[in-house]
């Protein structure tokens, strides 16, 4: 299910009255240390988020007609927050300057920093990554009030680090531009002045307008999650419950799951937990016998309260009885392990050490937020989630091999000058293109700027970083998911299709032809057909669950169709080579996190406020960039 946004003018008013707001209060910012008394800034912020306020109410997003808190029809809004599903918002800047060819081109190995969009997590217990078949690693950020509200704030003070650096002479750009789109999307899509809105806006209406950005800046990855709970735990009593008396801790742990299918991942029982799921039973049963609208009514609040026991602050019913928050999920093509296996009759990739893995520390540096000194790595980060003996791991990180793309022989010839974007004016000689399939020792293997988004998605901190949780498929089952909340599960993948064998330790032979039909039978191998919508869909698809550190066969689905994300495009640029907390230290930058200056070289603290005010002083938002459909 998708949103698009469908005004003009109104877009215009509205980002002209933020923007009028926005200056009248930097105007009270710069005045503060020129005279100006406390008492006249506070009115001049009163008469700021007075002007928001107005810019919201000429265009207020207003609930979903039908929808169980609105009595009648509802006007028609520029863009409906309320609707659940995928939220689809261009922008024309993101758009007009994403790269056409995936993978990364390069002249050498040097460090890099993200230039993307997606958000930072900095709570561990709402990201959570999944490998499945097909060779593809998801990530879905739970986004709470906070993530959405430090969005732009983080994108702004990423920003004025890098220019600070820049503008210090500590910082060395090479090879690329992605800086250069950056801050052209930065500038055109009004990010400075939008990022002030939390000083002076209402909290609801800013969020508002920061995932608005968010989707157009990450198009096809925001998804409205809105599902009626009443509804949701009636099927779940008459279906999934009674599975759940007298039985055994793993049938009710699955049970328990199933109150939000695809979505909860409880590896165990707890106490509390066992004792809510009686209550919830005793209420139904008492229901059942009642057939009164009371008795539904304690029900609910029962197994609402067995939900929350399990679901923790991550995802909450609220007043009116519906689940509703906002989600963030990529999906990147991976390598794994350098082996096929046999499956149904069919060769298939195989990849190791399947079940529930957490992040954990490098065993040479006790990091885990490690960086390969090793230059073959690129610098870029490199996340264990399992010690092998006392030595190795397995992590994710980047190819340690590369693509001569003057000489390699499988891919196109027009990927063989490419000088798009090249900082140094000449066709770049190399590229990292993951092979989607075996390849790896054990290890996951990431693309650069997926890599590096990755980390930029990940928490800031060392102790948050850890406890990030990833769930690893059985190599035949695969990573099944309701992605937009519709309750129709599907096959997750992605619509990416180059594989490659190594041989000498350098990039051989495809191992299937870089077209989708043909990928797709060297990928799953059988028991899919194609409907008329040219849509993959699985005979028969089983997920796995995962019980204490282990993954087990899950539920089997019949007939359910592939979910390809789209391809989404890499975002790093290259900078000359710093020492490695350097390195670590810039891919840290976040508003809720203790920059370390000192490792950055810097010789006074970035102040946010001033030094935003002072780019927006230059870069004001002057019309939408923001494209209409």
């Amino acid at each position: 299910m998708t949103h698009s946004i469908r005004s003009g003018r109104s877009v215009a008013m509205r980002i002209a009255l933020y923007s009028l707001s926005a200056a009248v209060f930097l105007v009270a910012l710069f005045q503060l240390n020129d005279g100006m008394t406390a008492e006249h800034y506070e009115a001049l912020k009163q008469e700021a988020q007075q002007v928001a306020q107005n810019a919201w109410a000429y265009d207020q997003v207003r609930p979903k007609a039908g929808a169980a808190e609105v009595d009648m029809q509802a006007e028609p809004a520029m863009v409906d927050l309320t609707r659940p599903g995928l939220l689809k918002v261009d922008s024309t800047v993101w758009k007009d300057t994403k790269s056409k060819i995936p993978g990364i081109f390069f002249y050498r190995l040097e460090p890099m920093f993200y230039t993307g969009f997606a958000p930072r997590i900095q709570d561990p217990k709402r990201v959570h990554t999944f490998l499945g078949r097909g060779n593809q690693l998801r990530v879905t950020a739970v986004l709470s009030n906070e993530a959405i509200e430090e969005y732009l704030q983080d994108i702004a003070l990423r920003y004025l680090t890098v220019q600070e650096l820049l503008d210090e002479g500590k910082l060395e750009l090479t090879q690329n531009t992605q800086w250069e789109r950056f801050k052209k999307i930065i500038n055109e899509e009004g990010i400075m002045a939008l990022a002030g809105g939390a000083d002076y806006m209402d909290p609801e209406a800013y969020r508002a307008m920061a995932i608005t950005k968010m989707a157009a800046l990450n198009p096809g990855r925001v998804f409205h999650i809105k599902m009626d709970m009443r509804d949701r735990l009636r099927t779940w009593a008459e279906n999934e419950l009674p599975k759940a008396k007298n039985a055994d801790p793993g049938t009710q742990l699955v049970v328990v799951n199933d109150m939000l299918p695809t979505r909860l991942e409880l590896t165990s029982m707890t106490t509390p937990m066992h004792e809510k799921l009686v209550a919830a039973e005793a209420a139904w049963d008492a229901y059942k016998q009642s057939q009164t609208d009371a008795g539904f009514e304690t029900f609910f609040t029962a197994a609402a309260d067995l939900f929350h026991e399990a679901a923790g602050d991550v995802y909450t019913i609220n007043n009116k009885g519906y689940v509703d928050h906002w989600e963030f999920t990529a999906i990147y093509p991976v390598g794994t392990l350098n082996q096929y296996v046999k499956h149904e009759g069919k060769q298939i990739p195989l990849y190791p050490c399947p079940g529930v893995r957490q992040v954990c520390y490098h065993q040479r540096t006790k990091i885990a937020d490690h960086i390969s000194e090793k230059g073959s790595y690129g610098f870029t980060p490199w996340i264990p989630y399992m010690h092998v003996g006392s030595k190795l791991h397995n992590s994710f990180h980047s190819l340690w091999f590369r693509i001569d793309a003057r000489s390699y022989s499988e891919i196109p010839d027009s990927w063989r000058h490419i000088e798009t974007g090249a900082r140094e004016g000449k066709p770049y000689p190399y590229l990292w293109l993951v092979s989607r399939g075996p390849m790896s020792h054990g290890c996951t293997h990431v693309n650069a700027g997926f890599l590096n988004e990755l980390r930029q998605i990940f928490p800031s901190t060392e102790e948050n970083l850890r406890q990030v949780i990833t769930f690893r498929n059985k190599y035949q089952d695969y990573d099944i998911f309701d992605i937009d909340g519709d309750g129709q599960p599907e096959v997750m993948g992605v619509a990416y299709f180059h594989a490659y064998a190594l041989k000498g330790k350098q990039p051989a032979k495809r191992r299937a032809p870089a077209e989708r039909k043909a990928f797709y039978e060297w990928l799953y191998g059988s028991g899919y057909h194609y409907d008329a919508q040219d849509r993959v869909v699985f005979d028969e698809a089983a997920g796995s669950r995962f019980v204490g550190t282990k993954a087990e066969e899950g539920r089997v689905y019949h007939n359910i169709p592939l979910y390809e994300a789209e391809y989404f495009g890499e975002s790093i640029q290259f900078y000359r080579t710093k020492p490695i907390d350097f390195i670590r230290e810039l891919r840290r930058v976040a508003v809720n996190y203790d920059l370390n200056e000192a490792a950055l070289g810097l010789t006074k603290p970035v102040e946010p406020l001033v030094l935003r005010a002072q780019a927006c002083s230059v870069s004001p938002v002057s019309k939408p960039r923001t494209s209409i459909e």
